[in-house]
């Protein structure tokens, strides 16, 4: 079993769901006592702004869980997972270190490389 991964989640967070089922399939890397990595790229950094750039959502008059399912990151940040955000996606959306949640960090290509290479398996969602 592959104990170093680096999952790299590329796809907009769920919206109809408070919890999301890409995150919730990592959260269980951590039980098992994987060394996880997660990198953020294209709309799946919206995993790891701080604060809502998307406006509250409301159907038939009742509100939508938040999108962005900042819980569970911030879960999986406090349990010792690495999180980082490609450079090019952060620099697309107009996000800084300050924009993001605290503990994630924003990687240039090179970064990425160096985790992809170091990595024994590696998930794309």
């Amino acid at each position: 079993m592959a104990r170093r991964v680096v999952s790299v989640l590329t796809g907009t967070p769920a919206v109809m769901s408070s919890e999301d089922p890409v995150l919730e399939a990592n959260i269980y890397a951590v039980a098992e006592d994987v060394d996880l990595t997660i990198l953020l790229r294209g709309g799946a950094i919206e995993y790891a702004a701080a604060t809502g750039s998307t406006p509250a959502t409301a159907l038939a008059g009742h509100p939508l869980p938040d999108a962005r399912c900042t819980r569970d990151l911030r879960g999986l940040l406090e349990s010792g997972v690495a999180v980082y955000v490609d450079a090019d996606s952060a620099a697309h959306q107009g996000l800084s270190t300050d924009g993001l949640i605290p503990g994630v960090h924003i990687a240039d290509a090179r970064q990425q490389s160096d985790l992809l290479r170091s990595a024994e398996a590696v998930l794309h969602w």
